[in-house]
């Protein structure tokens, strides 16, 4: 909604600098989004003068004019269809710099030199589009600086954001009152005085309103021998700052009004309607329309619609008709001014898909009240500027007068809900600023009041006038609702972040599958009473489904390479009459290749030893000790890559490469590393408190340790063994080979140990390490009935 400053001191004493005035109308509840000075300011453009006009020799639509500046004449170049003798211009001379970008240079035109250029309304930003130069009227000297003739014409607009429930504000006159209301200054509405001729207008047009619930009241006047023509400068130039097109003097006289009172209006050519006879009624199912836009539209159930003795004429409230437009033959008016149920208006645009200014008041509540004084207001304008007689008195159909609201109020509930100290002489000063004065029963409330309803509607509008800043603020004590952490959360999250570091990406998979997916695993699963469809029947057994899922869609789309984790809730069947368990599960999946290929050679392909590095780091990163990795066959696995991990006992979970048979179920023809742990037992061995030791600073003392063993001792056996005869001294033991072949029997293999001796307090002497070291050979040779291998 543009708003022009010059038009607002028409109807209030303003006495505020420009920014100022913007701050406080935002203070106020209506916020300015933007203050747009309508002129900038022209450097080395003056007043001219067009002395002669000549066609231009080598161009049909070209003139060759001698322009004065009131010292010397200037030959220049003009293509505008109204350029002649004995107009002043705006005249920029070489040099000149326009805002957008133009510059002003001497030029030759089909070989004739320009020296300047007439300036339009467009290259001076007064509109989009010029259809010639612009003809000033001013005398003032010819070379006076165009900023100081152009003065009249500049002025400052206020872009606002008028808020749904404001419509008020939708007027130049609805924001004098806005700041009247802050400023304790006095509105002053634009005074009817209209002359009225013998003709009576009961006797020139008969109204009826068939459809009440559309439009409760609607009236009109009747101004007869008018002449159709341009408006005057100060007209134009009012709807020129806005941003509206001056059209006719008719026509320019209703989008006044409009943006003046806020009340939108419609000239019928009276002439062209038949009978004389206005009828308000409801459309016709499929009704068809064609509005001014030349446009046939198809109307909406319940649209409302202006007709006449024959036909429609007007979309109440949104549009006039092709059929009764004003135009350059019209010499009698018929002025409708209405009040249309917004209801209505908000469905039949929407519908149409047709907003217009007039329907955007109309769809937020306009006031009823005001539907007689803009159409005086309107007639005597019309009256003024394109002469004409108006009919004597109004005819105005309003079956049913709408009632003004009176609110009841209490003035101490002011003070207790803002938390004020007003006293009530005070806020009832306050209020009747807005025109809200006491009457019988509690605060009468305007018509144009839409917004006001309820008795905190009030409070508000104390609030807001007082200005919210000079609310007290209220100091509560603040309450901390300080929760314990949750280790449960702290250690799933921790898990997750941990995963991701490792280089696994987070997968979330459905709980639902379908049955035969499920039964890909186990047969007795937890089935769903009512599934909404074959493919979400069952509950998930495991997380392998969704992630064979997910391996399968990626590959269809030739992303072969996954490393993938899920942590989320299985259903584990305990019979029909019992209630399932339900524990936390964490899953990871690998396939592909370990790396991307590049330059250097060709990527491998992961393979088993890829998960099991990733288990020992996943354990090792949440601090998980004592865990036992024992070759175990499960059917989802081939024999060989089968292993089951328990910790002190307990089993933990599972991995190994997914047998080929179980991946043909799933249509993936690749091989699938595969890991599954139940995380609930998983984190009772999580160490929270581990701790961490310097490195020693004497140094260390390595031997190495070949033994013959049979196949089925594995190699952690033997390690948690060596470090339990080993003593303080010994600090740890790895594996750095595993050796089989035709030398060694085949119930036999050999693993080599290194062994490495510290002290933190002294070095170590190699007799003391020998004697230890033969010490653990001899537990080892009796224990496992191991021999040492040789070469």
């Amino acid at each position: 909604m543009k708003i022009s400053y010059k038009w607002l001191t028409d109807y209030i004493d303003i006495d505020i600098s420009v920014d100022e005035l913007a701050q406080k109308i935002t203070d106020s509840g209506v916020e300015v989004e933007e203050t747009i000075q309508r002129l900038p300011q022209f450097n080395n453009i003056v007043l001219g003068k067009v002395e002669s006009v000549e066609k231009h020799p080598d161009a049909d639509k070209l003139s060759v004019c001698m322009v004065s500046d009131g010292s010397a004449s200037f030959q220049v170049i003009c293509g505008a269809p109204n350029v002649k003798a004995d107009q002043h211009v705006a005249f920029a001379k070489i040099g000149t710099h326009f805002p957008n970008g133009l510059k002003i240079k001497k030029a030759k035109i089909r070989g004739i030199e320009s020296h300047g250029m007439i300036c339009s309304k467009e290259e001076l930003g007064l509109e989009d589009k010029s259809q010639g130069i612009w003809e000033l009227d001013s005398d003032m000297l010819l070379g006076t600086d165009i900023n100081d003739v152009l003065e009249a014409y500049n002025d400052t607009v206020f872009d606002l954001f008028i808020t749904s429930n404001r419509p008020d504000c939708l007027s130049h006159i609805g924001i004098a009152r806005e700041i009247a209301a802050f400023t304790a200054k006095k509105v002053n509405y634009p005074e009817i005085n209209i002359k009225e001729s013998s003709s009576r207008v009961e006797d020139l047009v008969k109204i009826d309103i068939e459809y009440p619930q559309g439009c409760p009241r609607y009236a009109a006047r009747v101004i007869q021998n008018v002449k159709i023509g341009p408006s005057p400068q100060w007209l134009s130039q009012k709807l020129e700052a806005i941003g509206l097109r001056s059209i006719n003097n008719v026509v320019d006289v209703t989008n006044f009004v409009l943006n003046e009172l806020g009340q939108p209006l419609h000239a019928f050519d009276y002439d062209l309607v038949e009978d004389h006879h206005i009828i308000v009624k409801k459309s016709q199912p499929k009704q068809k329309f064609t509005t001014l836009d030349s446009k046939e539209r198809i109307l909406p159930d319940d649209t409302v619609m202006i007709c006449d003795g024959k036909k429609a004429v007007a979309i109440g409230g949104v549009m006039g008709g092709l059929n009764s437009e004003v135009n350059d033959k019209t010499t009698n008016i018929l002025l409708e001014s209405a009040y249309f149920n917004y209801v209505n208006i908000i469905q039949t645009t929407r519908k149409l898909g047709l907003i217009t200014d007039a329907s955007n008041r109309f769809d937020k509540g306009t006031d009823p009240e005001n539907v007689i004084y803009a159409l005086d207001r309107a007639a005597q304008l019309i009256c003024e500027l394109a002469g004409g007689e108006i009919a004597q008195g109004i005819v105005d159909a309003y079956p049913q007068k709408i009632k003004p609201v009176v609110i009841p109020f209490r003035p101490q509930q002011v003070n207790r809900i803002l938390g004020t100290d007003l006293s009530e002489s005070k806020i009832m000063q306050t209020l009747s600023g807005l025109d809200l004065v006491d009457a019988k029963g509690g605060i009468a409330v305007p018509s144009y009041r839409v917004d006001l309803r309820k008795e905190i509607d009030l409070v508000e509008e104390v609030a807001r006038l007082i200005n919210l800043d000079e609310i007290p603020t209220s100091t509560f004590e603040p309450v901390y609702l300080d929760q314990k952490e949750n280790q449960d959360e702290t250690l799933f999250e921790y898990t997750r972040n941990l995963l991701i570091d490792i280089g696994l990406q987070e997968v979330f998979t459905n709980s639902m599958i379908s049955t035969a997916s499920a039964e890909a695993i186990d047969k007795d699963n937890v089935k769903i009473l009512n599934p909404i469809s074959e493919d979400l029947a069952t509950m998930r057994p495991s997380l392998l489904q969704g992630l064979l899922a997910v391996i399968l869609h990626n590959k269809n789309r030739n992303n072969h390479d996954l490393k993938l984790f899920e942590m989320g809730r299985v259903f584990i069947s305990k019979g029909s009459e019992k209630l399932p368990e339900q524990p936390l599960n964490l899953a990871l999946a690998l396939c592909g290749k370990r790396d991307r290929q590049f330059w250097g050679g060709d990527a491998n392909d992961v393979d088993y030893y890829d998960l099991k590095g990733m288990v020992e780091m996943l354990l090792e990163g949440i601090h998980v000790s004592a865990q036992k990795f024992s070759i175990k066959k499960q059917r989802i696995y081939e024999s060989y890559y089968s292993i089951e991990l328990s910790i002190d006992g307990s089993k933990v979970g599972h991995c190994g490469k997914l047998d080929d048979a179980l991946l043909k179920k799933f249509d993936i023809k690749t091989d699938v590393f595969f890991a599954e742990f139940n995380f609930d037992i998983l984190k009772k061995f999580i160490l929270l408190d581990k701790k961490y030791n310097t490195i020693g600073k004497y140094p260390y003392i390595e031997k190495d340790l070949a033994l013959l063993l049979n196949t089925d001792i594995s190699s952690l056996e033997v390690i948690e063994f060596i470090k339990s005869k080993g003593g303080k001294l010994l600090r740890n033991v790895n594996v750095f080979d595993v050796y089989a072949d035709k030398k060694i029997e085949s119930s036999q293999k050999s693993i080599a140990f290194r062994l490495r001796f510290q002290s933190d307090e002294r070095t170590l002497q190699d007799d003391e390490v020998d004697q230890i070291f033969r010490k653990i050979i001899k537990k080892c040779q009796e224990n496992f009935k191991a021999s040492l291998r040789e070469g």
